[in-house]
């Protein structure tokens, strides 16, 4: 099962990048097969430099431009309107989320849980 992660975002430069880094490498260390897609909400600073950054050298991880109308929910639209893996789960690009959390939710999927 290929796990889909949302991440909407929007002037995150100063979080995006640890946030990613947290994630992929709890995903990578549980050896779960994974996306990321990290919607840029028209950001003005350097959000989409960060993750285009992490997506140089990790091909799991995609921004996803968000040319408007902007806004949390339309960003977590898109999100689940790009997203190509068999679950998903929306994070925050802050870190509030912890990525254990993220694996639990996938091996709950994986034990059968709806």
């Amino acid at each position: 099962m290929r796990l889909s992660v949302v991440i909407p975002a929007r002037n995150e430069e100063g979080h995006v990048g640890e946030t990613l880094d947290a994630l992929r490498e709890r995903l990578e260390r549980e050896r779960i097969s994974y996306e990321i897609l990290v919607v840029d909400d028209g950001s003005d600073d350097a959000t989409a430099a960060e993750v285009a950054k992490r997506a140089a050298i990790d091909r799991n991880l995609r921004l996803v431009p968000h040319r408007g109308p902007h806004g949390f929910g339309a960003a977590v639209r898109l999100g689940l309107d790009s997203f190509t893996g068999d679950a998903v789960v929306i994070a925050m690009a802050d870190g509030s989320d912890d990525p254990e959390d993220v694996v639990r939710y996938y091996h709950a999927l994986r034990g059968g849980a709806d």
